[in-house]
């Protein structure tokens, strides 16, 4: 199957980790300052480190645990440091500047591979496979080096490492991209096909195509996410308060997931929600947050934080602070074993019709069976519910294997755990492989001609 990795990127900008959370507490770097050429040298900002205090993360870091319902203590919060994804705002323009986003804001991820390895011995089992392979760009190197990860608006990416500028841009030129011209201390990369790219020391920014009928240029939102990191433009947190609100709530974090929308798409009078892991050598601190247009819903909060597994069994203490409401839970960080990155409340359940694309994170596992072939786990980690007519397994290398779920490209034939079948978190399907396989998770709704590939997945032998 040749040119495996240039499919795996033209096929979406597909998510490098199918990782469920990210981001922090941004006090202290979402001034806009003056407009400038070309951003710092990464020394204070851009995961040059993984610490620094800021002083506390918004909502407070009250690490006692009661039920959902309880009232929190009064026990002495003690800071968090802040860690390498608090610079994610300097890079997320404001909706308006992008396509295929509205106005009342996006979806973001984030995490800090580096400072997590960190705590790979004080962490759980498994806690940190995720970050073990290579990033899919040549020249990067192994994605656990790197400082940090941004990847927001569906299929905008900005990674921060030591890699060498020129590696990467010949990485790049492998996928097919062709030098442009520099733009605002970065060097601007573009194929023939809806695809760009940004490339400057330890900074790469790639914006990939959502759907196999996407003819929009990709160069624009480029230059919009160079803007705003270089203050040449708003970005998400002056245009939307919510989204500056909701990181206060949620607070520094090695992992973390965030959204705002519309008005009652999730919880009633629910603008935008949120979550986040920060890691510490002996107890990890879990907090969810939702804002509310106005005053905060307390008790819904309360209902689904008792019910949510993403706080790792801890027992979450509720906050409310005007229109935001938080979770927090603290568990040791020996149990940490993934970062489930559960959104707060009811699923944004896309309309297969005309809701567009969903906001979507796929895992993969892959389980040897002998002779070749074996069986590919895809899991449904965190996003959007989406109706099962409109998810469908595609790719090459499906196989006979006993037991599984699916032998054969088509629509999901897994597990169905949403309000009138629709695929959420927790869900998966069983996939007979040969082991070169290349799978693909794609949205198509019924009777429609538009394809978006959500994620993809390469055997060991591809």
């Amino acid at each position: 199957m040749p040119e495996t990795r240039r499919n795996a990127l033209k096929r979406g900008g597909a998510t490098i980790a199918a990782l469920s959370a990210l981001s922090g507490c941004l006090g202290g770097v979402l001034g806009g300052g003056t407009p400038t050429e070309a951003p710092g040298d990464g020394s204070e900002g851009d995961g040059g480190g993984d610490g620094g205090d800021s002083g506390g993360d918004g909502a407070g870091d009250d690490d006692s645990e009661s039920t959902p319902t309880g009232t929190p203590t009064a026990t002495p919060a003690p800071v968090r440091p802040e860690t390498p994804t608090a610079t994610l705002t300097r890079w997320m323009p404001d909706p308006s500047l992008l396509d295929q986003t509205g106005e009342s804001g996006y979806a973001f991820l984030g995490m800090a591979p580096r400072a997590l390895g960190e705590f790979e011995g004080a962490l759980g089992s498994g806690a940190l496979q995720q970050f073990q392979g290579r990033y899919p760009i040549p020249g990067v190197g192994r994605f656990g080096d790197q400082r940090a990860l941004f990847r927001f608006a569906r299929s905008a990416s900005v990674l921060l490492g030591e890699f060498d500028r020129t590696a990467v841009e010949d990485g790049l030129r492998e996928y097919g991209f062709e030098a442009g011209e520099a733009y605002r201390g970065f060097r601007l990369f573009s194929p023939a096909d809806p695809r760009a790219a940004a490339v400057r020391d330890g900074m790469l920014v790639t914006v990939g195509t959502v759907s196999s009928e996407d003819t929009v240029d990709k160069r624009p939102v480029v230059e919009a996410i160079v803007d705003a990191r270089t203050g040449n433009a708003d970005r998400y947190v002056d245009a939307v308060p919510e989204c500056r609100r909701l990181l206060d709530s949620v607070g520094s974090a090695h992992v973390l997931q965030g959204r705002t929308h519309a008005t009652g798409e999730t919880f009633e009078g629910g603008v935008g929600e949120g979550m986040g892991y920060h890691v510490a050598e002996d107890r990890t601190r879990v907090r969810a947050a939702a804002l509310f247009e106005g005053e905060a819903d307390r008790p819904a909060m309360a209902e689904w934080a008792g019910n949510s597994e993403a706080f790792l069994g801890g027992d979450p203490t509720l906050r409310a602070d005007g229109q935001a409401v938080t979770a927090t839970a603290t568990v040791p960080s020996g149990d940490v074993t993934g970062f489930p990155g559960e959104f707060p409340g009811p699923d944004i359940e896309r309309d297969p019709g005309t809701g567009g694309p969903p906001t979507v994170s796929f895992g993969f596992s892959y389980e040897h069976a002998g002779d070749g072939v074996g069986t590919l786990t895809v899991t449904h980690e965190a996003g959007d519910a989406v109706p099962r007519e409109a998810v469908q397994i595609r790719g090459e290398g499906f196989a006979e294997v006993d037991g599984v779920d699916q032998r054969g490209p088509g629509v999901w034939q897994g597990s169905v755990g949403g309000e009138g079948g629709s695929v959420v978190a927790g869900d998966s399907v069983t996939v007979g492989v040969a082991s070169d396989y290349e799978i693909a998770v794609v949205w198509r709704p019924p009777d429609s001609e538009e394809s978006t590939t959500l994620a993809t997945h390469e055997g060991p032998d591809a």
